[in-house]
């Protein structure tokens, strides 16, 4: 698990890229078009996971226990051939109601009078990105986890930042966004289905051969249950951003939500600890299910606790107490979302202490469970930021005032989802995150933290580019003196790779 983990997150340390072109973007297009293209990513985002049907999650439960290659194959084909038709039907809706939307989506002048075309044009990314999320599914569920991750970070990032540049420089601005997110997301389908290829051979998908019956019918059973917790999990963080822009008029609407996300996409860097967990927790629990595996699972589940959160706290502390810097990288407007990032920045790390109970739940847990933790954090979101978005006097008033009712939204759905989560897993499954062993990360990255936010106040209105530079150094320096001083001498072999252990023996000998 460990060794996965690390793939994965050396995987989406390729994020940098999507932190450049984010700073690119927001600079060059400004925070209304960044903002209406964030809130339709959104949109698609949440039609992707109704076209992708659960089959990315249905992937990692079903292949682990397939007898051969040619039943893998199988499960394959009935989730590509079920996600390609739903999407597509589900895209060309889009495509069509695309006038209809155009009349509830805010965007400045400029924009608005593309805005149909836009949308149109937009609906391609549903089948796109639907057959994105199989096909790494796939991958995923026969545990190999660094080359999927690479290419949907490098590619899809990659290709994005490129054309993005491009487009804006040859004065193509209101389509630019959109049209170099198509381009990057088509190439990464290319080069997924050509991983899909290579770990089951695509000979599998025009193969005559059926799944069966009742199999067939436990995937669609399965698969339609985890819709919902799929879609929740996208749509506590895209909700809020959909809120704001039709919410607000006009092109206020489209800069709030292009802060709000400018803020939203600086927190998500600091899940990519847990997400990497996640990625491998998920098949690995399928894989170990069984009552007679439950130690393992338990040992797996208690030490991603411990890495998550422990790692998440001096991190955490950098981007509080960087906040109006980072923001004001992409424009000084961009400043307002700073009360919105310490409020999301909270929730995640309430959100990373109950620990990943929601992917062992849906390996291990019965169909409903998920279902029903999913409805409440949806409902609580939903419900919030109808309420809260419309009264931004409560927090400051303006824009900000929004924004942060926004961020409150988020945050309580988040939570209230996973400290469900938490609860099924502790108490119907007798699965513990939490242990003694928990007590040293723990204790060590708050102490650490509290002397860099000491030398982070202390040395605030420096030289700005020695400002970062002094930040990164404390962070990275910290993160080493957590691995050497928090970490067990077991814990810290399994944390650092054998070959950076070599280099660096006193990371993990005492």
């Amino acid at each position: 698990m460990a060794r996965g983990a690390g793939l994965a997150l050396l995987g989406r340390s390729g994020a940098l890229i999507e932190l450049v072109s984010f700073f690119l973007f927001t600079q060059m297009y400004g925070s209304q078009t960044f903002g209406l293209f964030m809130t339709l990513w959104g949109l698609v985002q949440g039609l992707a996971i109704i076209s992708d049907f659960g089959m990315t999650m249905a992937l990692q439960r079903f292949i682990p226990g397939t007898a051969d290659a040619v039943s893998a194959g199988r499960v394959l084909k009935y989730a590509v051939n079920t996600s390609l038709v739903i999407s597509c039907l589900v895209g060309i809706t889009m495509a069509a109601f695309a006038p209809a939307l155009a009349g509830i989506i805010n965007a400045n002048e400029a924009d608005s009078r593309h805005l149909v075309l836009i949308i149109q044009l937009y609906a391609l990314a549903v089948p796109l990105w639907s057959m994105i999320e199989v096909a790494t599914g796939a991958i995923r569920a026969r545990s190999i986890f660094g080359p999927e991750v690479k290419v949907r970070i490098f590619y899809e990032q990659g290709f994005r930042l490129v054309f993005g540049v491009l487009f804006w420089v040859i004065g193509f601005v209101s389509l630019g966004l959109f049209v170099s997110h198509l381009i990057g997301l088509a190439v990464t389908a290319v080069f997924a289905f050509r991983l899909v290829h290579k770990h089951y051979g695509l000979q599998h998908l025009i193969a005559r051969t059926g799944l069966g019956a009742s199999l067939g019918k436990e995937m669609v059973f399965y698969s339609s249950s985890m819709m919902l917790p799929n879609f929740a999990k996208k749509w506590h963080s895209w909700l809020p951003v959909i809120f704001l822009n039709v919410m607000l008029p006009g092109a206020r609407g489209a800069e709030a939500a292009g802060v709000y996300a400018a803020a939203r996409k600086l927190v998500s860097v600091l899940n990519v600890f847990r997400e990497s967990f996640e990625y491998v927790l998920a098949p690995l629990a399928a894989a170990n299910s069984g009552l007679e595996e439950r130690a393992k699972l338990r040992e797996m589940l208690a030490f991603a606790t411990r890495v998550s959160v422990a790692a998440f706290i001096p991190m955490a502390t950098l981007v509080i107490c960087y906040r109006h810097e980072l923001l004001r990288q992409s424009g000084s407007e961009f400043v307002a979302g700073a009360g919105a990032l310490l409020i999301l920045v909270i929730g995640r790390s309430l959100e990373v202490t109950w620990g990943p109970s929601t992917s062992i739940l849906a390996m291990i847990g019965k169909y409903r469970i998920p279902f029903l933790n999913a409805a409440a954090g949806v409902i609580v979101t939903a419900l919030l930021a109808y309420f809260l978005i419309p009264r931004p006097e409560l927090f400051g008033g303006g824009l900000r005032g929004s924004m942060v009712a926004a961020a409150i939204a988020a945050a309580g759905g988040i939570n209230v989802s996973a400290i469900l989560g938490f609860l099924e897993v502790r108490y119907i499954y007798g699965l513990k995150p939490y242990d003694r062993r928990l007590l040293r990360p723990i204790g060590t990255a708050l102490v650490l933290s509290a002397i860099m936010a000491t030398i982070y106040t202390a040395t605030n209105g420096m030289w700005r580019t020695g400002y970062f530079i002094l930040g990164i150094v404390i962070l990275l320096v910290a993160l080493v003196v957590l691995v050497r001083v928090g970490f067990t001498r077991e814990d810290a072999q399994l944390i650092v790779p054998k070959k950076l252990a070599k280099r660096m023996p006193f990371l993990v000998e005492r």
